[in-house]
C-alpha cells in the first residue's frame, strides 16, 4: 500500500470516498491550505478572514468531497475558494446596502428576488462609488463594513475623534447613495 503522501489528488479523493477516513482530506489540507490562503488573502484582503476562510473550505471539503467527481483537484478547489471568498464579500457588501438603504425611504423588491446579475451590478456600481469617496469617507467605510473595526479602533487605527469617525461613515454612506442615485442604480440600493 502507497504512502499517503505518494497518492495522487484523484487517489486521495478516491480513498477518501471509499473509507471517509479524514488523514486524506488532511493530506490534500498539507498539500494545498498554502493555495488557499494565498487565493483567499487575494480576495479578502485581510489575513485573519483568510485564516478563517481556509478552516471553511477544509470543513466543506470534508463533508462534500464525496458528492463531486472531480477531474483536475487544484482548479476544482480554486473554484471552490472563490465561490466562498465571493460569498463572503456579498455578505458584508448585503450590510453596507442594507445600511444604505436605510437612508432611503422606499423599497422595490425582496432580497430573494435579487437576480445575481443584479446583485453583480450593484456591487461593482458601490465598490466604484467607494472609490470615489474622499480619504477619511472612504477609509472609515472600507474600516467599519469590511474590515469589521468598532468605531472605537477606527479611532485609534485614524486618529480621528470618535465622533468624527461616525460622521465619516454616515457622511460617507450619504455620499454612497447620491452617487448610486446619480449612476442610476437607485433602485439597487433599496434591497
Amino acid at each position: 500500500m502507497d504512502s499517503i503522501d505518494q497518492l495522487s489528488d484523484k487517489q486521495i479523493i478516491d480513498r477518501y470516498k471509499e473509507e471517509r477516513d479524514t488523514a486524506y482530506v488532511g493530506q490534500l489540507y498539507h498539500r494545498y491550505a498554502h493555495l488557499i490562503f494565498g487565493w483567499c488573502l487575494r480576495y479578502l484582503k485581510n489575513q485573519t478572514e483568510s485564516e478563517d476562510a481556509v478552516m471553511e473550505i477544509i470543513e466543506q471539503l470534508l463533508q462534500n468531497l464525496h458528492k463531486y467527481e472531480i477531474k483536475d483537484f487544484k482548479n476544482w478547489l480554486f473554484l471552490v475558494t472563490r465561490n466562498h471568498c465571493f460569498a463572503r464579500l456579498r455578505k458584508k457588501t448585503e450590510h453596507l446596502f442594507d445600511d444604505i438603504s436605510n437612508l432611503g425611504e422606499d423599497t422595490f423588491m425582496e432580497k430573494d428576488e435579487i437576480s445575481p446579475l443584479t446583485i453583480e451590478a450593484r456591487e461593482k456600481a458601490l465598490h466604484e462609488e467607494i472609490e470615489n469617496l474622499k480619504g477619511p469617507q472612504k477609509e472609515c467605510i472600507v474600516l467599519f463594513y469590511f474590515k469589521k473595526k468598532t468605531y472605537k479602533e477606527i479611532a485609534e487605527i485614524t486618529d480621528y475623534d470618535i465622533n468624527k469617525v461616525k460622521s465619516h461613515i454616515q457622511n460617507g454612506k450619504r455620499n454612497l447613495k447620491i452617487g448610486l442615485d446619480r449612476d442610476g442604480f437607485s433602485n439597487l440600493i433599496e434591497n
